[in-house]
């Protein structure tokens, strides 16, 4: 494992906080497979989130090619950098935050393969072009450090040359029409109701999110025009099972994941059973809380039986994040 600092500038510029201090301990005193036992005594959002090894689920079933090189763009405290080694020759990430980069650098002291670069992705050089890069949870906040007119579409054509020619972009990001924003759950990112339904009506957003046809349309605009979509559940970020346009759920398989939502959310309606009337209506994608997205300028052929993935069991600890009730 390799921490390369030649591209930081001194300055973390993005955070949780404080509370990522406490986190970075973590880090320190648990390995992997013991991070778990941390959920006995802490369970704030934060904590959870960046420690809790369901994140590994977005990609623990995707299959990659033998000594893949990958780039992982904005890699957070490591929730899936582990993953990515045991299935790649090479992986890079690249991450703001020197604190955050520490705890990738503590949960990976024995891979090999990685290579951590602490610094904003516009500065950084490379002298090689990768398989596969990774945007989970990073594309709607370009707009935050592209600083032109069509953020999106520039940063996406920004990092395109770090892409093979017959490289894949995989991109986890929140839909807009998520199932979950209509039953009443705030918007992640600005935490207001009903944001991105209504197309994200404030002029100052730190981050958008898309709908399955706005982000294609995307991809299309910067030669991408090969998608693949999958679709996590409950979202990406906590995903217990994953579907995809060849292997939709049913109104029995769609019961197959955990609900979680932010504290304090107030819940209109039970999201499974209008999933279910969304299922039998053929538009489950339409309102699919979040998506994985393969995307390419070559035809993808890629071939994955999602209904014999394996998943990251939930642990006691890690159950008692879901056991609420969300309609009081």
């Amino acid at each position: 494992m390799k921490l390369n600092l030649d591209f930081y500038k001194g300055e973390d510029q993005y955070s949780d906080g404080d509370i990522e201090d406490v986190i970075l301990q973590y880090t320190q005193n648990y390995t992997e497979d013991k991070m778990a036992d941390v959920f006995k005594n802490d369970m704030r959002w934060p904590v959870f989130y960046h420690l809790t090894n369901i994140r590994k689920n977005i990609i623990n079933w995707y299959p990659m090619k033998k000594n893949a090189s990958v780039l992982e763009i904005g890699a957070g405290m490591g929730a899936i950098t582990s993953t990515l080694c045991q299935k790649a020759g090479r992986v890079v990430c690249v991450e703001l935050s020197k604190r955050r980069a520490s705890a990738i650098a503590n949960r990976n002291q024995t891979c090999e393969n990685l290579e951590i670069i602490v610094g904003n992705l516009n500065d950084v050089t490379f002298n090689e072009k990768f398989d596969y890069i990774t945007l989970v949870g990073v594309l709607e906040y370009a707009n935050l450090y592209t600083y032109t007119e069509n953020p999106y579409v520039d940063f996406l054509n920004s990092i395109q040359k770090f892409l093979k020619k017959d490289g894949k972009l995989l991109i986890a990001i929140e839909n807009k029409f998520g199932m979950k924003y209509f039953a009443g759950a705030p918007e992640d990112h600005s935490c207001i109701k009903y944001d991105g339904i209504i197309g994200y009506p404030q002029k100052n957003r730190s981050a958008m999110t898309f709908g399955k046809q706005e982000l294609k349309n995307l991809l299309a605009e910067v030669g991408l025009k090969y998608t693949k979509f999958y679709y996590p559940l409950p979202d990406y970020k906590l995903p217990n099972i994953v579907f995809s346009d060849d292997y939709l759920p049913n109104e029995k398989t769609i019961q197959n994941y955990m609900v979680y939502y932010y504290e304090g959310t107030k819940i209109e309606f039970d999201e499974k059973l209008a999933y279910q009337q969304a299922i039998k209506n053929g538009v489950f994608d339409i309102f699919a809380n979040s998506f994985l997205v393969e995307a390419s300028s070559k035809k993808i052929n890629t071939k994955i039986d999602l209904q014999k993935a394996n998943y990251v069991p939930i642990t006691k600890n890690e159950q008692a994040f879901y056991d609420k009730d969300y309609t009081k």
